[in-house]
């Protein structure tokens, strides 16, 4: 499996994705350089400084679940499909290596690079909130690791998955429609508070457990809760600024959502192991 892992790391990397990665580390570096204007140019430069650290940390984070997601999707789709077709797969397969290593192998290479990534953009991120306010520390970027490493371990699981049995444009277009399936969970949720159609709440319902993006992205929400500075600003934009004004607004998170994210990542994995064990190469 180690040799699948190295294979799989070094496909990674052949594919330019570090120029990518880079590419949004100077994406994030741009926050170092804004300065302060409207409300923020108006208060103390201290607090204006704290309060711009701590928006840019927020928003900064929904762009590396951005980044996580399209990664994920666009290494896992085509990790089993495009190395089936160039006769990859068909070379290893006949040596004395199970289907489940390398299915597992490819997986864990593809997580440890992309979770690298993550780890990078979250040093990035950090970074730049502590330049524009030294004073803080800003220990939430690192409270909501956990909560970002989850994306990459859904939607590479799901793009894997796909990735058995349909080519690499078809394992992407599904797995970015999965994605707005989950988005879907919020809009529908909100529409239902509006018309009180019950229709609409069960379908927001089963949208929610098809694709549960909504409780990953209120996981992460919820990591960046006391962020400095939210605390001095009226409830109402509290309200808006922490996960509550986006398409997930009216829902919140329950006990055992981590766990379900968790066992749906699980059942996708096997069923894509078995798919694949069972594949005629």
């Amino acid at each position: 499996m180690l040799t699948i892992i190295q294979l799989t790391l070094k496909e990674a990397l052949r594919r330019r994705t570090l120029i990518i990665s880079v590419l949004i580390v100077g994406l994030l570096l741009i926050g170092a350089f804004i300065p302060l204007n409207g409300r923020l140019a108006a208060l103390p430069p201290a607090q204006g400084q704290r309060l711009f650290g701590s928006l840019f940390v927020f928003y900064a984070t929904d762009v590396l679940k951005f980044f996580a997601a399209t990664f994920s999707l666009a290494l896992g789709a085509g990790a089993i499909s495009a190395e089936l077709e160039r006769g990859v797969l068909s070379a290893i397969l006949p040596k004395p290596i199970s289907r489940f290593s390398v299915y597992a192998g490819k997986w864990i290479g593809l997580f440890l690079f992309i979770a690298l990534n993550i780890v990078i953009w979250d040093i990035v991120v950090w970074g730049v909130a502590r330049y524009r306010a030294p004073q803080e520390m800003y220990f939430e970027v690192w409270k909501t690791l956990p909560a970002l490493l989850v994306y990459p371990a859904v939607f590479l699981t799901l793009a894997l998955f796909l990735s058995t049995f349909g080519s690499f444009q078809l394992s992407a277009g599904l797995g970015i429609l999965c994605a707005g399936i989950g988005w879907a969970e919020g809009v529908l949720y909100a529409l239902y508070r509006t018309f009180d159609n019950s229709y609409l709440a069960t379908t927001s319902k089963v949208a929610g457990y098809l694709m549960p993006l909504g409780r990953m992205s209120r996981n992460v929400s919820a990591s960046l809760s006391d962020l400095p500075g939210f605390a001095d600003l009226p409830p109402m934009v509290q309200a808006v600024i922490l996960g509550k004004g986006g398409p997930f607004k009216t829902l919140e998170n329950g006990p055992w959502d981590l766990p379900y994210i968790l066992f749906y990542a699980l059942v996708i994995f096997i069923a894509g192991a078995v798919i694949f064990s069972k594949k005629d190469v």
